[in-house]
């Protein structure tokens, strides 16, 4: 038997080296023993087998690929995504894409609505399982549709999968646009942090010479696929949404700021013809 306190200081310990945060030691043992972080704390003892399965994980976490993937999974709005090396794993300024995205689908009937670059799926379950919205999901990567569409069996969302580059393999209007696109400028990628450089893949991150390549293709496309009164939502980088919202002639656009107070959503809702 391994004292738990003795164990967690181990694996903070192996891990320290990474971009970890405090608390992962404690999700890496919940992991292990099956439980929340309040039962936790009432455990005095682990087994050994119990701790050699904690520093396995931790070790692999100290190559500095992010505990989402070691785990194979993580929590996007309350419900678990399977994650790879073949998607982005999702983060909370994307909750809050979706979040807006279900806010404006809420009291629609009969919506329709598109996820471009779905990734691992994670807003396109969501506005599945939270509105009643009928929901078209594309990727250009096979391996990332294959992830996603594991992600959407395992909640019952009834989602059209598309392969496609951008625009080319949708076809339709929609309610609702929203997308989480490549965004990093490409000379930016070699100094981002090392779970996502080395290990998250280059096609979901790299915007081309500005961030902006893909914002550019939906500009000149959404207009096609959107209703009257159509939005498009769209996730972006630090200081790059004012530059977004130039690129949009004929919507009405807003902008919505994270937590810590960036521009990170724009909103843009076409304006109807009379």
């Amino acid at each position: 038997m391994t004292a738990l306190r003795q164990a967690l200081e181990s694996l903070k310990e192996i891990i320290r080296d990474t971009d970890a945060d405090g608390s992962e030691p404690d999700w890496i043992a919940c992991y292990v023993l099956k439980c929340g972080r309040a039962a936790l704390r009432l455990k005095k003892e682990i087994s050994d087998d119990e701790f050699s399965a904690m520093l396995k994980i931790a070790k692999e976490r100290a190559t500095g690929r992010s505990l989402s993937q070691v785990l194979g999974y993580t929590e996007f709005l309350g419900l678990e995504i399977s994650v790879n090396e073949n998607v982005l794993c999702p983060r909370p300024e994307t909750e809050l894409l979706a979040e807006q995205a279900i806010l404006f689908l809420k009291d629609k009937k009969n919506a329709r609505a598109l996820d471009l670059c779905t990734g691992s799926g994670c807003i396109a379950i969501a506005l599945s399982v939270f509105s009643k919205a009928e929901i078209c999901a594309s990727d250009i990567s096979e391996k990332a549709l294959e992830t996603a569409k594991k992600n959407a069996e395992k909640h019952n969302a009834e989602i059209e999968f598309v392969l496609s580059d951008a625009f080319d393999g949708v076809s339709g209007k929609f309610d609702l646009i929203v997308s989480n696109p490549p965004y990093i400028p490409s000379k930016d990628i070699e100094g981002l942090d090392r779970e996502v450089k080395d290990f998250e893949p280059r096609l979901a991150l790299d915007g081309g010479e500005d961030g902006l390549d893909f914002y550019r293709i939906i500009a000149a496309n959404a207009d096609k696929y959107l209703k009257d009164g159509g939005a498009l939502m769209l996730e972006c980088g630090q200081g790059q949404a004012r530059d977004i919202i130039k690129m949009l002639s004929g919507f009405d656009c807003a902008i919505v700021n994270d937590l810590q107070g960036i521009e990170r959503i724009v909103k843009a809702v076409k304006k109807s013809v009379r």
